[in-house]
């Protein structure tokens, strides 16, 4: 395991890590862009099919999906005590993951582990060291203002059944990773790779997620808050692990409350509800930066991704001009042998 020092920081920045891969061309996040949507869009195809197949009970019955409520408009019409609606809701925001992962595969333009981080992959001592302090930031502080601020705890009702909180279990920490590979990963780092600027790339990318929830302009407001809070920590934490941990606490959170009917899911936001995010954001940001700085965190490689993908590109590139040089070579051959032969032949005679 290595240590990223004064000389290779720059190369291992997060949102401008795609393009110090020798194979990046400025064109090929727009492919791995277009890639993406299409992937993603045929597996959420694949997975409202299947729904529909399992509740037709063995025929797709999307008009099933309709009277069922499984699919919503919003997200004040998300009910996730409703296991199917769970799984289309959660389900296909996760399906980015593979989406992406088919991406790099196809565009080859650096590992799938390189949106993950730019310390070898997906890290789980960082997620597992960053999740106490999104707890304490970001969980905790919900309960307090949904329980003693906003909701009466006499409201209690258990909504969930066993299938929809194993559903909400599985799929919400998946939907969050799912959005962090997408907004923070493909996203911000292309950003990133183009502008050269990190700071940059944090703010458009936030700017993208926040456009992407349909809030009204105080939750906009309150979703660009946080799209920056991940993209910061994922840059301070050179991957997407502190930022799917603070991501994962503050939904899976709210996912629960609303699921014991202590808590709603609106598109409205309150002026409170802004500051509320401001305040939790800030402490999350300025507390793993303090980590980073004290205790190294974020500094360890496990696998230097970069080094062996751009020597790999570079044996690829010394074959091929052996193989040109070698075919050169035998080029020269042919022709100086047969320059030799026609030097040796009779002479010929032409009749004027």
């Amino acid at each position: 395991m290595s240590i990223i020092n004064s000389s290779n920081t720059k190369e291992h920045t997060y949102p401008t890590y795609g393009r110090q891969f020798r194979s990046y061309r400025w064109f090929k996040p727009i492919i791995a862009g277009m890639l993406f949507m299409f992937f993603y869009l045929v597996l959420a195809v694949i997975l409202i099919f299947g729904v529909a197949y399992i509740i037709g009970g063995g025929t797709p019955d999307l008009a099933g999906l309709l009277s069922n409520k499984i699919f919503t408009k919003s997200y004040d019409d998300m009910d996730l005590a409703n296991a199917w609606q769970s799984v289309l809701s959660l389900g296909s925001v996760a399906a980015m993951i593979p989406a992406l992962w088919l991406t790099s595969v196809i565009v080859r333009d650096r590992p799938f582990s390189s949106y993950s981080s730019a310390r070898g992959g997906w890290s789980s001592k960082v997620f597992w060291k960053a999740f106490p302090i999104a707890l304490i930031c970001i969980s905790i502080p919900i309960i307090i203002k949904d329980l003693f601020f906003e909701h009466d705890i006499s409201d209690f009702e258990m909504k969930f059944t066993w299938f929809s909180f194993l559903v909400v279990t599985i799929l919400g920490p998946l939907q969050c990773i799912a959005e962090e590979y997408a907004f923070r990963g493909l996203l911000m780092q292309t950003f990133g790779s183009w502008f050269r600027l990190p700071a940059v790339a944090v703010i458009l990318s936030s700017a993208v997620f926040a456009a992407m929830h349909p809030y009204d302009m105080i939750g906009k407001t309150g979703i660009l808050v946080s799209g920056i809070v991940f993209a910061a920590t994922a840059w301070i934490g050179r991957g997407i692990e502190v930022s799917s941990a603070f991501h994962i606490c503050n939904n899976m959170t709210i996912f629960y409350l609303q699921g014991m009917n202590l808590s709603t899911i609106s598109t409205e936001s309150k002026i409170s509800d802004l500051i509320f995010e401001i305040c939790t954001g800030a402490a999350f940001i300025a507390l793993i930066y303090i980590a980073s700085r004290r205790h190294n965190w974020f500094n360890r490689i496990r696998r230097d991704d970069l080094t062996a993908w751009n020597q790999k590109i570079d044996e690829k590139l010394a074959r091929k001009e052996a193989k040109k040089a070698a075919k050169a070579g035998k080029t020269v051959e042919i022709a100086e042998e047969a320059g030799a032969h026609e030097a040796s032949a009779p002479g010929k005679h032409f009749k004027e």
